[in-house]
């Protein structure tokens, strides 16, 4: 539990987690170009390696509203302007080299454009152009409860929802998720690895004050005016709905061909369909109760409630 407080090991094991996903979707891919055109049967609403890389992006999409890319894009900018008081030594290079990648990687906008596209809450103002997946949510929504549901049934004779409310996402998915997919995903997974990088280096927490990467990245938000993220909650929330995505992945070859889905009880979708709930709970009330200035510390303490998070 304690790896959060030194250095955010939890991000790393879920970019890790995220970064499988996008292998195994990339090699299936390769797979069928390599094959040539094949006529996929009706019952698969959409293919199973897209849906790896959306179940990437999905995380990728709630870092973002964490701040994690847009904290190093601010840190890029003040320490090439000299905005920063004290010297980042080796740490330098790291931003170097993530200022001159910046054209190989989506812009903000590109990112809450496709954020939008995909999941519908977009860390931003939505990009009318690129169209907002409203629906996605409640979809999820549904899928997770529906699993909670069926594990808590005990008698194969309860209808379970699980099966069609897992069609419903797959389905909406399949519409929105197009080629471009794994690419972006890809991208997005290498900008956040920099950004992780960056932001757990000594010299820049050392720079910000910052004990944590979560301190380093309030650090920016406080000097530049912004309010206070609900980093844990989007973290936790991030990693819940990739493994609800990821499990749906699975799952998408044969919905077509059984009448019902059953859910094991030890089946780690159940805890992770709980976890998006209660965080998507939270930070709704969060997001509806107003928060206070941010103090400006001499130091950043360690946070306590860092440690929550665990595994």
């Amino acid at each position: 539990m304690s790896g959060l407080l030194h250095g955010g090991r939890a991000v790393d094991r879920a970019l890790a987690r995220a970064g499988d996903l996008v292998a195994m979707a990339e090699n299936v891919a390769f797979v069928m170009a390599e094959l040539g055109h094949i006529e996929l049967p009706p019952s698969a609403p959409v293919d199973a390696a897209q849906l790896r890389g959306v179940a990437s992006l999905y995380l990728a999409s709630t870092l973002e509203a964490a701040g994690i890319i847009q904290a190093v894009e601010d840190l890029t900018r003040l320490a090439r302007a000299g905005g920063l008081n004290r010297e980042l030594g080796a740490a330098a290079a790291l931003l170097d080299a993530f200022w001159d990648t910046r054209a190989d990687r989506p812009t903000s906008a590109e990112r809450v454009a496709m954020f939008t596209r995909l999941f519908g809450t977009p860390p931003g103002p939505t990009d009318v152009e690129a169209g907002e997946n409203g629906v996605f949510e409640e979809l999820l929504l549904d899928l997770c409860d529906a699993i909670i549901a069926a594990s808590d049934s005990q008698s194969s004779r309860t209808p379970s929802r699980v099966r069609p409310a897992a069609l419903a996402l797959a389905e909406n998915l399949a519409q929105v998720a197009g080629s471009m997919t794994l690419l972006l995903a890809r991208e997005v997974l290498d900008a956040l690895g920099q950004s992780l990088a960056i932001l757990n280096h000594p010299l820049v927490k050392n720079a910000l004050m910052a004990r944590t990467m979560w301190d380093a990245v309030a650090a920016l938000d406080r000097r530049l005016n912004r309010p206070r993220r609900q980093t844990l909650v989007h973290l936790r929330r991030g990693k819940a709905g990739m493994t609800v995505i990821a499990w749906l992945a699975e799952l998408v070859p044969t919905l077509g061909e059984i009448a019902r889905v059953e859910v094991s009880p030890d089946s780690p979708v159940i805890d992770a369909a709980v976890d998006w709930l209660d965080e998507t709970l939270e930070l709704m009330n969060a997001e509806s109760t107003p928060v206070p200035p941010q103090p400006r510390p001499a130091a950043a303490p360690a946070r306590d409630d860092w440690a929550r998070l665990g595994d």
